[in-house]
């Protein structure tokens, strides 16, 4: 029969493990799909940006007065992507929070309390120095001059 509790408890601890493994796999696949947004509003303002420089640039070159309702359209399409990077960034440090809340408690209910490890301070560590080193252009190699022959 101990062989038997044993097959039984082996079996629970591998399916807790496999459920645990795809609740992160589903949040870090999660936190993939928000960055991929991201990246799509970013690509977004950069688009929007070059068409509003090229707005303004028509009517610099022409001497026209900058006509602002030519531009707003552009410029709010900027703000939106903004705001709404803003809002995919606080999804995915509550995704992350999350992660950690689940780590942090798997931890707490897999180490029984007398022997959970005493965590210390980690030492500050002073950030290495860094030499910062300016050098001027390099000179165009002069052309040599052909040789006189003797």
């Amino acid at each position: 029969m101990a062989f038997m509790d044993s097959i039984d408890s082996i079996r629970e601890k591998a399916t807790e493990a496999a459920q645990a493994a795809a609740k992160k796999t589903k949040k870090l696949a999660e936190i993939a799909k928000a960055n991929l947004s991201i990246y799509q509003e970013e690509d977004k303002i950069k688009k929007a940006q070059t068409e509003l420089g090229k707005l303004y640039y028509r009517d610099y070159v022409v001497g026209e007065e900058m006509d602002s309702a030519e531009y707003l359209p552009w410029c709010q399409k900027i703000d939106e992507s903004k705001q709404t990077i803003a809002d995919l960034r606080d999804y995915i440090d509550e995704l992350k929070a999350e992660q950690v809340v689940e780590e942090d408690q798997e931890a707490v209910e897999e180490v029984p309390a007398e022997e959970a490890p005493v965590e210390e301070a980690p030492a500050e560590e002073a950030a290495p120095e860094i030499e910062v080193v300016v050098c001027d252009e390099p000179e165009e190699p002069k052309p040599e001059e052909p040789k006189a022959e003797e």
